[in-house]
């Protein structure tokens, strides 16, 4: 018994139960169109796109978490079909901060590299670049607009990632939901460039129009349930065939 109050500490602490995770987290999100034909390539099988097809590129500042200091990310959230309700799946993402990437890949099963992003905010507007090995890779230019009232989450939605070893071992499926607290969600007018490259393959996803903008800005805590790992037997060689956008 004594063992086991041992082994559940760590876990336990890092849920950090009925507290907030981050404090004042900063999304900048573009929602973009999605054309299926290419996107179903990065999709494990049997995952299938919400309708219409949709995906969320962001730009994100976390000035206060329990985890680390401040550090940004850049990453990308597919909309999929959860049952009957919109979740999100998430083939790419970086972030300038090593203790977030490994509790992020570790515990979450996002597919966290380390990479460079900007981000300058004189209240009117944001500029932001997320950059990797030489290459800028995303490039947001955004006006602040009105706020929105009833905005759709940007986080808090049931998450399906894949972890796992690279070689043949089973991949598994990490479901999870966020809670999100909103602080103040606005309208934003965007200036919005993407490129990619071999490792970060942001071009053959399939991203089309800017569709809506916005600024998210809330707090974050854990769901009720922790993050589960089940076994996925659809997805054996899943893992390997992403090697590039998830390792190099």
């Amino acid at each position: 018994m004594r063992q086991l109050i041992y082994d559940l500490r760590t876990p336990i602490g890092l849920a950090n139960l009925g507290n907030k995770l981050y404090h004042n987290a900063h999304y900048l999100t573009a929602v973009l169109e999605v054309d299926e034909k290419k996107m179903v390539r990065w999709l494990p099988a049997g995952m299938k796109l919400a309708k219409p097809a949709r995906a969320d590129l962001f730009c994100a500042y976390f000035p206060e978490n329990v985890y680390t200091g401040t550090y940004h990310e850049a990453g990308l959230f597919v909309h999929i079909q959860v049952g009957n309700k919109t979740g999100i799946f998430c083939p790419w993402m970086i972030l300038d901060d090593d203790r977030a990437m490994i509790i992020g890949r570790e515990l979450l099963g996002y597919p966290k590299k380390t990479g460079e992003i900007s981000w300058n905010n004189d209240g009117t507007r944001i500029t932001s670049k997320a950059s990797r090995r030489g290459t800028v890779l995303i490039e947001m230019n955004a006006t602040l607009g009105d706020v929105i009232e009833d905005a759709p989450p940007i986080l808090g939605l049931p998450h399906r990632n894949i972890t796992g070893g690279l070689g043949l071992t089973l991949p598994r499926e990490v479901r999870f939901t966020p809670k999100e607290h909103p602080i103040e969600v606005r309208h934003v007018e965007m200036d919005l460039r993407f490129t990619g490259t071999e490792n970060d393959p942001l071009h053959e996803m399939g991203l089309g129009k800017v569709v809506e903008a916005r600024l998210h800005r809330c707090d974050l805590s854990g769901g009720l349930i922790p993050p589960i790992q089940i076994p996925r037997l659809r997805t054996p060689l899943f893992l390997m065939r992403q090697f590039n956008p998830r390792v190099l």
